[in-house]
């Protein structure tokens, strides 16, 4: 019997599907997030027109910005200006409040104005030779209460504050007036229990807002977004509005624009009465738009891309110099978390708290940067102020375990008094391109005697490690103008006069509203443009057609995180972004497209005495 052996026909491999054509996600394009914002501006207790203290529309509106590009703040320092992708235009909604809305507010604020001595700055005032005015007696009156009385009653004068609103107040003149200055007393320092609202009267304010509807002091109950800002209030520390003689008053040698009491404003005062109108343009400006409202990252907020974290661990450790005392005593630790996760609630923030003896060679670098003088020589152009990111760099992945998607390296040092440097903490960068590197925080016992210990300042540097920048420093795009406190516009101090960690006046340890939409803005860019990226790697792949479904999906939630986006809805909008750019990962992962890892341990290679970092994909950088 003869075996006969049939070859069963082979057709040609069947060719890879195709991938699909995508709305929204851009393989290998930029997509720039581009927004058109209504501003309200509501004037309470001033009147449109020509005369002393009234407002001359045309010269406050020329002073507003018609639009704003965001930029990676440090980054730009380094390379000429990088764009984020999250661009604005302005459409200003100018609102006359009513007398009838008048009358209540004013008479609210005298319902709760509490009678109190007048502040050491009240009095300097009135010792200027000068001044214009007397201020004879002093009224405290609750900031929360206020922001939130106007967050309840603005719609009664057809004004919607989940838009940006401002309002700008003046009490003086009417009959009911008192000199008043804003408080808020109510959060003392977690770690000391000191309550620098309460007790310094440099705290007092005349200016606040931005107070989220679940902060667990002054929760709004809903959403709103609210500043207001009363020069009638006062005068002031902050912003050394009180000084009516000396044009320096931080002692750099240039002069300092602030803006006074408002009834310095007249034929006689500090300044004429017709400038009033630019000087509130001013502040709406370069205060409630570019540091508040849609103010620019101080870094990149996307952590070591293209593979974004998801756990982000704070991997602190307190080099124990003051004998007599543990620094980690001095940390709130739920705290810290919690507040993190309600900034960026879509990651995990968690901290890893470590205590390290203080001795050779890290003693000696710690001298060489008391003293000024580096240890590394010319390394850095011998900058000593940089001899703490060099040691920490060459000795990184000693501090590191590796259990966390992104570690974030915090550097405390409880010293003694002698010993005890620069400030309360910084957040350096990689003194190579702008990246941000490490988080440095100091404590000591004459500083938790002022009220400080840890934590605040912890969470305030992390705050600008992913990100943020102060309330009082920032970037104006159509002067193209990166500015802070300072000469012509020292009045910007008047930006940390809100419910913000990230101001320097410790009144509150949460993040504002501002800082949550700015922050859900940078990370909805950055979720969808990093997308794009790995998208390009995906698409040279011949097995992309193999995951179309899922980069289907993908696009889908893109398309619903602009459309929530557009609506102001930035929370959704960046947890649909999210979705998208996990969905893309995920893809890269089923047909084997690798991307470089987050964490610091594939991120830093070590090379002798310099380091690198290497991010591998990224999205492109925009010069201009």
């Amino acid at each position: 019997m003869a075996l006969v052996a049939t070859l069963m026909p082979v057709g040609a491999l069947a060719a890879p599907s195709a991938p699909p054509d995508l709305d929204t996600l851009d393989p290998g394009g930029f997509l720039n997030l581009k927004q058109e914002l209504d501003i309200n501006v509501v004037f309470v207790g001033y009147e449109e027109g020509a005369g002393p203290r009234d407002i001359n529309e045309a010269d406050f509106l020329d002073e507003l910005p018609g639009e704003y590009r965001t930029i990676n703040r440090f980054p730009s320092f380094y390379l000429g200006n990088q764009f984020l992708g999250v661009d604005f235009t302005y459409d200003y909604n100018v609102v006359y409040a009513e007398t009838a809305f008048e009358d209540a507010f004013f008479g609210y604020l005298d319902s709760i104005a509490t009678p109190q001595p007048l502040t050491a700055l009240q009095e300097e005032y009135n010792g200027q030779t000068n001044a214009d005015e007397t201020v004879i007696d002093n009224h405290w009156i609750d900031a929360p209460s206020t922001e939130a009385w106007l967050a309840d009653n603005a719609s009664s004068i057809g004004v919607d504050t989940t838009d940006y609103t401002i309002f700008f107040v003046n009490w003086y003149e009417r009959p009911d007036f008192k000199f008043h200055v804003y408080t808020k007393t109510d959060e003392p320092d977690p770690d000391t229990g000191f309550n620098f609202g309460e007790e310094l009267q440099s705290r007092k304010l005349i200016a606040w807002g931005g107070t989220t509807p679940d902060d667990e002091e002054n929760g709004l109950g809903s959403l709103h977004r609210i500043w207001f800002y009363d020069l009638s209030a006062g005068p002031e520390s902050w912003t050394e509005n009180w000084n009516v003689d000396d044009p320096d008053v931080d002692g750099d040698g240039a002069a300092d624009y602030r803006m006074p009491p408002v009834w310095e404003y007249g034929t006689d005062g500090y300044r004429p009465f017709d400038d009033l109108s630019g000087d509130l343009g001013k502040v709406a400006r370069y205060v409630a738009i570019d540091l508040l409202f849609t103010t620019s990252p101080l870094y990149k907020p996307a952590l070591s891309p293209p593979e974004l974290p998801e756990n982000i661990q704070l991997d602190v450790n307190v080099f124990q110099i003051d004998p007599n005392s543990d620094g980690t005593d001095y940390f709130d630790i739920p705290l810290i978390n919690d507040e993190l996760n309600e900034l960026q609630p879509y990651n995990n923030f968690s901290t890893e708290l470590n205590s390290q003896v203080f001795n050779k060679p890290f003693s000696k670098v710690y001298q060489c940067f008391f003293d000024d003088v580096s240890c590394f020589g010319n390394r850095l152009f011998g900058i000593a102020f940089a001899d703490l990111f060099l040691f920490f760099q060459d000795k990184i992945i000693q501090y590191l375990e590796g259990d966390a998607d992104y570690e974030l390296p915090v550097f405390a040092f409880n010293t003694t008094d002698e010993l005890f440097t620069c400030c309360l903490g910084f957040a350096d960068d990689n003194w190579a391109d702008g990246t941000q590197s490490f988080v440095f925080a100091w404590d000591a016992p004459f500083i938790r005697d002022a009220g400080y210990g840890f934590s605040t300042t912890i969470i305030h540097e992390v705050g600008h490690h992913i990100g943020l920048s102060h309330p009082h420093d920032g970037y104006d795009y159509e002067a193209n103008l990166d500015f802070g406190p300072g000469g012509d516009t020292f009045f910007a101090w008047s930006g940390d006069e809100s419910n913000t960690m990230m101001s320097y006046i410790d009144l509150n340890w949460d993040f504002s509203q501002f800082d949550r939409d700015n922050m859900n803005r940078y990370m909805t860019s950055v979720y969808l443009n990093q997308a794009n990226a790995i998208l390009d790697d995906i698409y040279a792949s011949p097995r992309a057609g193999d995951v179309g479904g899922m980069l289907v999906a993908a696009d889908a939630d893109a398309g619903d995180a602009l459309a929530a986006y557009a609506a102001m809805n930035y929370d959704d909008a960046v947890a649909l972004a999210k979705s998208a750019y996990d969905t893309v990962v995920a893809a890269a992962g089923e047909i084997n497209v690798s991307i470089e890892p987050g964490s610091w341990q594939s991120d830093y290679k070590s090379k002798g005495t310099s380091s690198a970092f290497v991010d591998g994909v990224d999205y492109p950088r925009f010069k201009d």
